[in-house]
């Protein structure tokens, strides 16, 4: 896909009329979209988990509130990381994926990423 017609990086907004529960009222940010499908996470969907309670290592950098986030339907048993970095230099273990939102790579030493991280958001699932 060109860059044009990508909507990586963009909202979607459910209509009031979704009857899907997993969708119900959901703002969805998409993280990759191109000719071979979409992935995105639910931005509104808190979970009573704590970032903590799953993420040890990740838990001091997590913004509030700092609970995992069900990202979606599929794959709840593997979370997702996405950050704000500032500046036009992403530090190793970040993919940049619109302006200065970029995912995480929760494999890296959470001492490499954070001095960079401007907020971070962890998501169990995706869409």
């Amino acid at each position: 896909m060109t860059e044009v017609s990508s909507l990586t990086g963009r909202l979607l907004v459910a209509a009031p009329a979704l009857t899907d529960p997993n969708f119900d009222r959901a703002v969805v940010l998409l993280l990759d979209h191109d000719e071979e499908g979409s992935l995105g996470v639910v931005l509104n969907r808190p979970t009573p988990v704590g970032v903590g309670d799953i993420l040890a290592s990740w838990a001091a950098l997590t913004g509030e509130p700092d609970v995992v986030f069900q990202g979606g339907p599929v794959s709840l048993d593997s979370a997702l990381g996405v950050a704000v970095i500032p500046g036009d230099e992403g530090p190793l273990g970040w993919r940049r994926v619109h302006g200065a939102i970029g995912l995480v790579d929760l494999e890296t030493p959470p001492e490499l990423l954070g001095p960079a991280l401007g907020s971070l958001r962890i998501f169990a699932g995706y869409a």
